[in-house]
């Protein structure tokens, strides 16, 4: 079948020219989206206010210390003071801070492009691994470029591209995994310790659980699906000698080789996840004054009977989980922004990430309308409404198919987003959609691909996804004014406020 942008009767020579530079147009496109004005806001946004803090005591200390009450408007005058000497007790593990705070070794503490910078390359980064991801899963350079197009101009990268928080930088990470798991499965190998892709998805979901628990969600999907899909393959190579020498075999010949390499898997997974994950601690382990540092050395503290041989710093680290653990599971306190995870796909709730109003000197000032800067964690309408339509499509259709690709493309969600379906008490935010919105972009691209293999008239589908693109496109350029707090008048913002929901 012709491919999509055949269909525009486009000659070789452009269709080569496309599908080489396609890719590099589509990442300047991202970065100009992520980097244009990150200095902007010139004050600590939303949760900045913690890890952008906690960063600059990571580099200056090792550890996360705690500050006085005017270290914000420090940071915001550009000479950051207040950090004191005494520990802080931080709920996330400390590698996205330890990021962060790589900018600001470069770009110095106090540029808040030093405190964005790395997010934002890590933000073009996620654009590019979801296109490659894009090109393994549908051997097209033509629908990895539609792929990483619609990640490049999605608001919920952009805006967490822009703002030194954590969730990119899970996000990123999430999506390498993914990436070399494809690898892993383009050169399986039943029965061998040589799996370096394998290796590798281990140790980036090691680095992602280090910036957020929440990685460990993917660590489990992940590690699940490449189990079961050797065993069911096991499973089909048995069926596949049965019906050749029509013998019927026993059920062990494909049970024990499955579960010997599910342990096998198990080893090849879990050792790299636990060393790197543990080396984002490096920083905790070698201070002596973080917080619970010295937790073991205390009296009565320390592990006794099998378990007192583990060292003592390890033990204190094992009392900092715990501690850390119960403050997650009692997390409910109340929040104006806070979003049940089942509104989250349909962008109900999005986060106001920073509000600011001035009398006049906006875009589009009209007489008796003040201006605003605004930034607002909303995803582009037109590509997560359309992706909701393109999943229950794809679902519909895996019903009677079973479709691998499919089945594939819907790992993300699993790990990523079901977890947080199981937490309904607990206080959350509808951006934490970022750690698996590379999938919804993935299934997106999945259902444009199949509406237009599937299509009668393939040139007219073939025009209406490019009619699609140019809306999603609009969408961007309408809608980026409050994903990068462009000075705007009041009139002019309260036309993106398309549900009372999102205000």
């Amino acid at each position: 079948m012709l491919t999509l942008f055949q269909r525009f009767s486009l000659s070789p020579r452009r269709l080569s020219l496309l599908e080489s530079w396609g890719p590099i147009v589509i990442l300047l496109l991202a970065a100009v989206l992520r980097l244009y004005n990150l200095g902007f806001p010139q004050s600590l946004n939303f949760d900045e206010t913690y890890y952008v803090k906690d960063a600059f005591a990571l580099i200056n200390g090792g550890y996360e210390r705690d500050w006085d009450s005017a270290a914000d408007a420090s940071f915001a005058a550009g000479n950051p003071t207040g950090l004191l000497s005494t520990p802080s007790f931080v709920v996330h593990p400390p590698l996205g801070k330890w990021l962060i705070g790589l900018g600001m070794l470069v770009f110095g503490a106090s540029d808040p492009v030093g405190w964005r910078i790395v997010v934002a390359l890590l933000g073009v980064a996620t654009v590019w691994l979801t296109m490659k991801s894009a090109k393994l899963i549908f051997n097209s350079n033509i629908w990895a470029l539609v792929a990483g197009f619609l990640m490049a101009i999605d608001g919920v990268g952009i805006v967490l591209s822009r703002t030194a928080l954590l969730d990119q930088i899970l996000g990123f990470f999430v999506i390498l995994a993914f990436y070399f798991l494809l690898r892993d499965r383009k050169q399986v190998r039943i029965g061998s310790w040589n799996r370096p892709w394998l290796i590798a998805m281990g140790g980036s979901l090691g680095l992602a659980t280090g910036v957020k628990w929440s990685g460990l969600y993917f660590v489990v999907g992940f590690l699940l699906y490449v189990i079961f899909s050797e065993a069911n393959l096991n499973y089909r190579v048995q069926r596949s000698i049965e019906l050749k020498s029509e013998t019927k075999l026993p059920k062990t010949f494909w049970i024990v080789p499955s579960l010997t390499q599910a342990l096998r898997n198990g080893v090849l997974v879990a050792i790299p996840t636990f060393l790197t994950y543990l080396f984002s601690w490096g920083g905790w382990l070698l201070s002596k004054d973080a917080w619970s540092r010295n937790w073991a050395d205390q009296e009565g503290n320390a592990f006794t009977g099998i378990l007192s041989w583990i060292p003592r710093p390890l033990q204190s680290l094992w009392h900092y989980h715990v501690e850390i653990y119960n403050f997650h599971i009692n997390l409910s306190s109340s929040h104006p922004y806070e979003a049940k995870a089942f509104t989250w796909p349909f962008m109900l709730k999005p986060t106001a990430f920073f509000w600011e109003e001035r009398d006049a000197g906006c875009l589009f000032e009209t007489s008796g309308s003040d201006c605003v800067s605004a930034i607002t964690s909303l995803g582009n309408p037109f590509i997560w409404w359309a992706a909701l339509l393109a999943i229950s499509v794809l679902a519909a259709s895996w019903f009677r198919t079973r479709d691998k690709t499919t089945t594939l493309l819907a790992l993300g969600l699993f790990a990523g987003y079901v977890p947080w379906l199981l937490l309904p008490n607990r206080t959350m935010f509808e951006f934490y959609v970022i750690a698996f919105s590379p999938w919804i972009i993935l299934l997106l691209t999945a259902g444009l691909r199949a509406w237009f293999k599937n299509s009668a008239k393939p040139k007219q589908a073939a025009n209406w996804i490019a009619g699609y693109l140019v809306l999603a496109s609009l969408g961007t350029i309408f809608f980026y004014p409050i994903w990068s707090g462009m000075w705007i008048s009041y009139d002019f913002w309260q036309l993106h406020m398309w549900l009372p929901s999102w205000i």
